[in-house]
């Protein structure tokens, strides 16, 4: 569905009052990327609401302006904008955020835009690296035959794809995404957007209370992700051994799994070179006497310059050793057939055994017969597609964890230039453990102009052009929240897409209260100008000196309680989703059992961050390797 025409006139308006020095086109670009939507009630809505903001009652109603949008002064725009962005009904929030997110991160991902506020964009273009995969081509409706067939090629399908491809055993892996790698790697942030990231960066909670990133691409999300390669704390393997009855991550088992996929992927804190974010980062902490600490990262030869900041949007040194150029080219070696753009509807189960899935690439329907199916899809579509397959576990879809991430940002009076420099190098354990392992983590992570786009509230066209301005200085301490209660995935019935349902529970809400208390004082430490927050209206402060520093700090605390914590009002992303599938000793709480079984299913496994019985508290994807690895030995 494309927008109507009075809708499409509206959303001109809107985005010339967003970004009153943006091309012409914009809206028309806006329009185009809301066709893309992967939900046809969340493109219908937009419709709606943008022909709705055209309505003078309505106007006058909500924003005390007798005009129809399309009618009034850019001041009167602005008005009306502000009083959508800052409103105390939510769905008013959540039609402002969605018409700003498009608009200002379309624009700013623009090739050459950023330019003006001192962003370089790609150092040079791609290398003419050769792809070493050979997908298989489908042009016509095809069926095939497998042992094992793989939904999913990220940390977990890659893997065990690799795992049972290494025992002999005929296996296809079907992925949702295209087949890029250095070559195609552009480093252009919308081409990123668009070609590896799931419904191309537009994915979010039905409320849109949160943005969910997550790789949509042969790799997954070992392909855009920060390198970060944690082994699963040991505090959390007691947990899950302990309160959902899995001894086997206790146990040596499970160790050597983790040592396994450590082994192959290179893991290392050789490669922590602090860029300026993390040089902002160390000299608060060290002020302070907090924890600091290298990152262990999955890098070879990584070279740390300035290049390294693009590599959420792909290593074109093909120094990150994702799943891409280790356990894919490993299963591919071996025989494994690939098939990419492949979106998998459902597997197909009779007399309670898997016989395989239906799929499409393209117009084309494929057919897989297979002897088992391992789900690897992801914490959002691993539910997701169990939910269209008929799966009837009370757990499934539920218990869904998120680590929300936020961050405090700061103006410095040095060039940080937050997009560059070696990824993710150091970070803070000072406050992992508030209670009973629950708490957060401190880490940096590369600013480019679609996040700090995203981060600075937008209370008028100039305003919100200023602060973008000031990126080449902007620091800031990320916030890696480990959330204790979580929520849930379902799907549409329309065509069974799936929904994220998530709100911040109070418990997880004291915790990021303090985790953004905690950021704010490692950037006073560091030299901070200004310190402010993602939220959306402007709530800002300047450090002051001695006690009047704690003062500052703390009225600064209270503006942020009064601008509100609810959908909405601070920006909130997640980089992992986990638990949504858990694993368990019953059917009645968790979705599979020890061996990553689907309860009641012969045949159905599922093998990814979704079986997490709790959120990991860190960068997931060296416990979603060596879970794959032990999974793969069970499914032998």
């Amino acid at each position: 569905m494309t927008l109507s025409p009075a809708a499409r006139d509206v959303l001109r308006a809107v985005a010339a009052t967003l970004v009153a020095d943006g091309p012409a086109d914009l809206g028309d670009r806006v329009a185009q990327k809301i066709a893309t939507l992967p939900r046809p009630a969340d493109r219908a809505e937009l419709d709606l609401l943008l022909r709705l903001l055209d309505g003078a009652a309505v106007n006058l109603l909500l924003s005390g302006i007798p005009k129809p949008f399309t009618r009034m002064s850019q001041t009167q725009r602005e008005r009306c904008l502000r009083s959508w962005a800052t409103s105390a009904i939510p769905q008013r929030r959540k039609a402002f955020q969605a018409l700003k997110r498009l608009t200002i991160v379309v624009h700013y991902t623009t090739p050459g835009v950023a330019r003006a506020i001192g962003y370089p964009g790609p150092l040079g273009p791609p290398p003419n690296t050769p792809k070493p995969i050979r997908p298989l081509a489908v042009s016509a409706d095809t069926t095939l035959s497998c042992d094992v067939v793989v939904v999913g090629s990220g940390a977990g399908g890659g893997v065990v794809a690799a795992e049972l491809t290494a025992a002999g055993k005929d296996v296809i892996v079907l992925e949702k995404g295209g087949y890029r790698n250095e070559a195609d790697f552009t480093h252009q942030e919308g081409d990123a957007l668009e070609t590896m990231y799931d419904a191309g960066g537009l994915l979010a909670t039905r409320d849109l209370g949160l943005v969910v990133l997550q790789g949509s691409t042969l790799g997954g999300g070992t392909v855009i992700n920060y390198t970060t390669s944690f082994p699963t704390p040991e505090s959390v393997r007691h947990e899950w051994a302990r309160d959902h009855r899995l001894p086997h991550f206790d146990g040596t088992e499970f160790t050597r799994a983790l040592d396994a996929v450590a082994r192959r992927i290179g893991v290392n804190t050789d490669h922590a070179r602090p860029s300026g974010r993390d040089q902002v980062l160390i000299r608060g902490l060290e002020r302070l006497g907090w924890h600091h600490g290298l990152l262990p990262r999955d890098v070879r030869g990584c070279p740390q310059d300035d290049s390294c900041g693009y590599c959420g949007m792909g290593c074109r040194h093909g120094a990150k050793q994702s799943t891409l150029i280790t356990y894919l080219q490993d299963a591919a070696s071996r025989g494994a057939r690939i098939v990419t753009n492949c979106e998998v509807r459902q597997v197909t189960i009779a007399r309670g055994v898997t016989t395989g899935v239906e799929a499409r690439v393209g117009p084309h329907a494929v057919t897989v017969r297979a002897r088992a199916v391992i789900v690897a899809a992801g914490s959002v579509h691993s539910p997701g597609l169990l939910l269209r397959s008929g799966v009837t576990l009370p757990a499934l879809g539920r218990h869904l964890a998120l680590h929300p991430a936020t961050a405090v940002l700061a103006d410095m009076d040095e060039e940080v230039q937050p997009w560059t420099g070696t990824i993710q190098a150091h970070y803070s354990d000072q406050f992992a453990d508030l209670d009973r392992g629950y708490g957060f983590k401190f880490e940096t992570a590369p600013l480019h102009p679609s996040l700090q786009a995203l981060a600075a509230p937008w209370e008028s066209a100039a305003q919100h052009r200023d602060r973008m301005a000031r990126l080449p200085r902007t620091a800031l301490i990320g916030i890696l929240l480990r959330d204790r209660f979580g929520g849930r995935v379902s799907v549409d019935r329309e065509g069974g897409a799936p929904i994220v349902d998530y709100r911040l529970s109070r418990y997880d809400r004291k915790h990021l209260r303090r985790a953004i208390a905690g950021a704010a004082e490692v950037l006073e430490a560091a030299g901070a100008r200004e310190i402010w927050l993602p939220v959306a209206r402007t709530v800002t402060y300047r450090p002051g000196v001695g006690m009047r520093a704690r003062h500052a700090r703390d009225e600064w605390l209270r503006r942020v309680d009064r601008a509100g914590w609810g959908p909405n009002e601070l920006l909130l992303v997640t980089f992992h989703q986990m638990a949504s599938c858990r694993m368990g000793a019953s059917a009645r709480t968790s979705v599979v059992d020890a061996e990553n079984r689907v309860w009641g299913i012969r045949g159905l496994y599922v093998a990814d961050a979704s079986t997490f019985p709790s959120a990991s508290g860190v960068n997931p994807m060296l416990t979603v390797m060596a879970i794959a690895h032990r999974a793969a030995g069970m499914i032998l």
